[in-house]
């Protein structure tokens, strides 16, 4: 594809993402997508195989630029450890926590599962967008055990399950929004991972053997 064809291929995608975020991705119409990126119908057509794969790629450009600040904030927790700087490590860590667990509650609950199940009806775009998130499993995998070989973690935590259960809960807590009995604050969750997670600190005396 020219540099030109990519352009214009990409500048339909990000059109395309624009419109879902204004009225959801079930209404999205390619007549409307052409439009508004000032292209025909045709050229749309010839650079997806079908609507399904727009709104998928749609949403996957829409996923990414949610998780952006996400990223960035990783990004401080990688450097911490580097930087073997624990107050930071944390710092990031709990904010990132805030971040996630918040990032379902923007106008519409369930716009990131309906987001996910978009994505996941393109094959290509799943498989693309599953690449993606396994860099960012092995990211979050790797600064935990580096914080576990410095003792800031719980040597007993398996830092794969740790990652596996926080995205998990991050995007399931929509299904808890609005809950009387489970409708939990950011900071009650914060407050509940950093306590399983963080190492003991021991005090007194060892035990005798």
């Amino acid at each position: 594809m020219s540099t030109n064809g990519t352009f214009a291929r990409r500048n339909i995608v990000v059109v395309a993402s624009e419109i879902i975020r204004e009225r959801g991705s079930q209404d999205l119409q390619i007549v409307d997508v052409a439009e508004r990126a000032r292209v025909d119908v045709g050229t749309i057509e010839g650079y997806f195989d079908s609507r399904s794969q727009l709104v998928a790629e749609a949403q996957m450009s829409n996923y990414f630029a949610m998780v952006e600040p996400l990223h960035l904030v990783l990004s401080r927790v990688e450097t911490a450890l580097a930087e073997q700087d624990e107050a930071a490590y944390w710092a990031a860590v709990e904010e990132n926590m805030m971040m996630a667990w918040s990032s379902g509650q923007v106008n519409d609950k369930w716009g990131i599962v309906k987001l996910l199940l978009d994505v996941w009806s393109d094959p290509f775009s799943q498989r693309h967008f599953c690449d993606l998130l396994d860099i960012q499993f092995a990211r979050w995998v790797a600064v935990a055990e580096g914080a576990k070989q410095l003792g800031w973690i719980d040597q007993d935590i398996d830092a794969k399950a740790l990652t596996a259960v926080f995205w998990s809960a991050s995007v399931g807590q929509v299904i808890t929004a609005g809950s009387a009995f489970l409708d939990l604050p950011a900071q009650d969750v914060r407050d509940f991972y950093m306590r399983v997670v963080r190492a003991k600190v021991q005090t007194g005396p060892p035990p005798l053997s």
